[in-house]
């Protein structure tokens, strides 16, 4: 059996894949996800990242025990397969969205993938940060535990008394599809073609749609005192506030951990967000703690590599904490997939 680990991690704008030996990660290469062409395209792309991250690590692909893939959802079962159905990356899902060529309803990852690898593990991308940050990361020793992304799209994971919670297809907790308000139905189209959802009012493109430029533009005018800015900036962060009290009322968390991209902006948002947050149900809220993740940057390559790596490495990482010693990142071209 091999004795390095992989971890891949599928986001709506790019794949990031790593491969680590016992006491280190030995290299890392990133490309944007592939969206265009037929089902297999994103497997291919996974298939053809390992293999140059093993180049790069200067060991044979054969060496790989395991792969674990940490990916943007929801899922689908179908023959003992989980098939990916992500609306930020299956074109044929909801509305058609830019940069999204493809008619797509679901993705075959693990049917095209199983049997390449000794052991392939997939999961919800939130769900594998939660177990991650509460390895390695801010949410260390605690048993309730809320992990949020905020960025292209929403999604959370969560311990409860100390339990993963995962769900009959592994779904659990796409909080970026809760409904915000039902009868208001004039609210922007969410990726999956429904209305008034969280992903749709909060995440990045929601963001840029409201104020007419990207997130970093828009926060950088928000910092420089630009009202318009600041009122966008406002109103989103009241919003995602309410969505996650609806998430703590519902699992009773005492921590929640915020990662992604538009997150990298807590300075602003923290205090917007804790303003709406606190004001809301105090019996559920007072003893609820904000933290930004800890792994941040490599939070996809550890998400992934949680999912297969061996107990008997946890306690040394933990200890020395070799991901932050990772090697910089390989950008590939789009086309060499």
């Amino acid at each position: 059996m091999g004795k390095y680990f992989a971890a891949v991690d599928i986001g709506a704008t790019k794949t990031t894949v790593s491969v680590s030996s016992r006491s280190a990660i030995l290299a890392r290469v990133y490309q944007l996800t592939r969206k265009r062409g037929d089902r297999q395209t994103v497997p291919r792309q996974i298939d053809f990242l390992i293999g140059t991250a093993c180049g790069q690590a200067q060991i044979d692909r054969g060496q790989i025990a395991a792969v674990g893939i940490s990916t943007a959802s929801p899922f689908e079962k179908s023959d003992g397969y989980l098939y990916l159905v992500a609306p930020n990356i299956c074109g044929g899902l909801g509305e058609k969205r830019e940069g999204i060529e493809n008619d797509w309803t679901q993705v075959p990852l693990e049917r095209e993938l199983s049997g390449r690898y000794p052991v392939l593990q997939i999961a919800n991308d939130c769900i594998s940060a939660a177990v991650a940050e509460r390895s390695f990361g801010a949410g260390r020793g605690e048993d309730n535990l809320l992990y949020v992304t905020w960025s292209t799209g929403i999604g959370g994971g969560a311990f409860v008394d100390g339990h993963l919670l995962t769900g009959k297809n592994d779904n659990a907790l796409h909080l970026g599809h809760i409904v915000m308000n039902y009868h208001q139905m004039d609210e922007p189209v969410c990726g999956c073609g429904d209305q008034a959802h969280l992903e749709a009012l909060v995440a990045g493109p929601a963001i840029a749609r409201e104020y007419g430029e990207q997130p970093p533009e828009v926060f950088r005018r928000c910092r420089s005192g630009e009202p318009q800015a600041m009122a966008t900036i406002q109103r989103i962060a009241a919003i995602m506030a309410i969505g996650l009290y609806n998430a703590v009322a519902v699992l009773d968390s005492r921590l929640v951990i915020v990662g992604g991209s538009v997150s990298k902006n807590w300075d602003l948002l923290e205090p917007l967000v804790a303003d709406k947050f606190y004001s809301c149900f105090p019996a559920l809220t007072r003893e609820v703690v904000f933290k930004r993740s800890e792994l941040d940057q490599y939070l996809g390559d550890m998400a992934g590599l949680s999912l297969v790596m061996p107990e008997s490495w946890v306690a040394d990482w933990q200890k020395r904490r070799p991901w932050q010693q990772a090697p910089d990142t390989t950008v590939l071209e789009p086309e060499r997939a």
